[in-house]
């Protein structure tokens, strides 16, 4: 039984019981809707779920010939999720800069893929975390000889993508390596995630960073990509991020996620692409 059933099936039995219980005058109230009990009414297009994503973004939308999304961990998951809440689900491609902006706007219900749960993103909306991963750097694999450690990037160029959590990341590896004695990084913020791999690619740039699963992912497909040491200390919850004012239909997109996470389906699903889920839950960044 479904989420949307279930969610159904209680509020029915709810209007029931009140209908027998209930010997006062005046017209009875009229029974709650499905869609009202689920939080489906504030979904942006009746019936569907819209989704904003940026593309390229292996392995959490996988895309053919066309750029349209046919798999990944992210598409995956939310495809479950729509069929658990029994919408359509619709995909659109959007810019980077106004992904997150967007969901505010009211563009779609969801903007997410490989999006970090971050404590400043969270003033901008609401997260339903339901993975946790690491980010690394990256070089080319014919240069993997030259980085054995992050240390061996002090001194050298690396290519990161604006507004994201790899800023944060290389800005801090060059402090530290200014603190050390050695060479900052030179760092190159780029509008998008193509960007940033062609002038890794091109040799613009010595470095970048990625998710590990992306960079795993990558290789496995016979990406010329290596990583380079250990990857960045703590890590970030990847979630689907929501309009907070929007709570009925995050609480609906939760209830979806956890079902299916206790279920089994999630693992299932994420053990095609080599990781496991976390438990869903809101915000969990902290």
């Amino acid at each position: 039984m479904t989420t949307r059933a279930r969610l159904t099936l209680a509020a029915s039995a709810a209007v029931l019981a009140l209908a027998l219980s209930g010997c006062g005058t005046g017209a009875p109230a009229a029974p709650p809707t499905a869609d009202a009990d689920t939080g489906l009414a504030e979904l942006i297009t009746p019936g569907v779920l819209t989704v904003g994503l940026v593309l390229p973004d292996p392995p959490y939308y996988i895309a053919d010939a066309d750029n349209v999304p046919v798999s990944g961990i992210t598409k995956d998951l939310l495809d479950a999720v729509a069929e658990e809440l029994g919408v359509e689900v619709e995909y659109l491609p959007v810019a980077w800069e106004g992904g997150i902006t967007g969901v505010a706007a009211g563009r779609y219900d969801i903007f997410g893929g490989s999006l970090y749960d971050t404590t400043e993103r969270q003033a901008a909306g609401t997260f339903v975390d339901f993975l946790q991963e690491q980010a690394t750097l990256i070089t080319t694999s014919d240069r993997a000889g030259e980085f054995s450690t992050q240390a061996d990037a002090c001194g050298h160029s690396v290519a990161t993508i604006r507004g994201t959590t790899d800023v944060t990341y290389a800005t801090a590896l060059s402090e530290q390596c200014a603190d050390d004695g050695t060479a900052p990084l030179t760092i190159t913020e780029y509008p998008t995630q193509q960007d940033a791999e062609l002038a890794l690619e091109s040799g613009r740039t010595d470095l970048g960073i990625q998710s590990v699963p992306a960079a795993e992912y990558a290789i496995t497909q016979g990406s010329n990509r290596a990583l380079v040491g250990e990857p960045f200390d703590g890590g970030f919850y990847v979630g689907s991020m929501m309009n907070t004012q929007k709570k009925a239909l995050i609480d609906a997109v939760l209830a979806a996620m956890t079902t299916l996470y206790d279920d089994g389906t999630t693992a299932e699903l994420f053990a095609e692409y080599g990781i496991e889920p976390v438990a869903p839950g809101i915000n969990l960044q902290k």
